[in-house]
């Protein structure tokens, strides 16, 4: 877009000939950081709520279920979000309890409770209801078996917007890279790759500053050979 200010380029001791080059959104860069980028490449973000986003061959929009697409590096990288994720498991737990507990999970002892944890009515996606009530009984007496129960309610609807994106024409996901707060969380990963059946994987880096460099480094070699095919614009 044009060449930074010499005046910043001082302050932040950056390349003489840095440039400004568009661009994308904040969730997008992030998922630009963690490696993700081909057909098939999924992106889960477990933060407050839980968030996903997959690389395909074509664009997906479906108003009904809050799905949009982006068109990034001649690919498109389609979205849902639920309203679970991380808030649920801060309405029953501390921070601090989490983390005691998390070592004491056993992944490969399903609870078979079938939770649909939220932190209040209303869900927008894999299903599209505001007056969806959160379940979350029967409680067992141990909090630890709760705390699994939760992470794998949490997983199954991961699985579940997965599926309703292929339903609904996207790719098959083939990898799952994770990012966000409980993508650390190892027991929680194992939980969620056997409610998805995919390969899923912690990335190395999701910070949107990360993407938004890589983006930019790959706008630059393309603006220095002449090559002046669109890199990423907002849908």
């Amino acid at each position: 877009m044009a060449p930074v200010k010499p005046e910043l380029i001082k302050k932040y001791q950056l390349a003489g000939n840095c440039q400004v080059i568009a661009g994308t959104t904040d969730s997008n860069a992030a998922v630009l950081a963690t490696g993700a980028g081909k057909t098939g490449d999924a992106v889960t973000s477990l933060g407050s709520t839980l968030v996903i986003k997959l690389f395909t061959d074509k664009p997906l929009f479906n108003a009904k279920y809050g799905i949009y697409s982006h068109r990034i590096n001649n690919q498109w990288l389609v979205g849902g979000a639920s309203n679970t994720g991380g808030a649920v498991l801060l309405k029953y737990f501390t921070a601090q309890q989490l983390e005691a507990m998390t070592p004491q999970l056993r992944p490969d002892n399903n609870t078979g409770l079938q939770y649909y944890p939220l932190p209040a009515s209303g869900e927008r996606f894999p299903v599209n209801d505001s007056q969806k009530q959160s379940h979350t009984t029967p409680r067992p007496a141990s909090d630890i078996a709760f705390f699994q129960a939760l992470l794998e309610g949490i997983a199954r609807i991961e699985a579940e917007g997965y599926e309703k994106l292929a339903a609904l024409g996207a790719a098959q996901p083939e990898i799952i890279y994770s990012a966000g707060g409980g993508s650390k969380n190892t027991a929680w990963t194992k939980i969620r790759q056997q409610a998805t059946g995919i390969n899923t994987v912690t990335a190395e880096h999701n910070e949107a500053s990360y993407g938004s460099a890589l983006l930019a480094r790959k706008g630059f070699n393309r603006h220095k050979t002449g090559h002046n095919e669109m890199l990423a614009v907002d849908s």
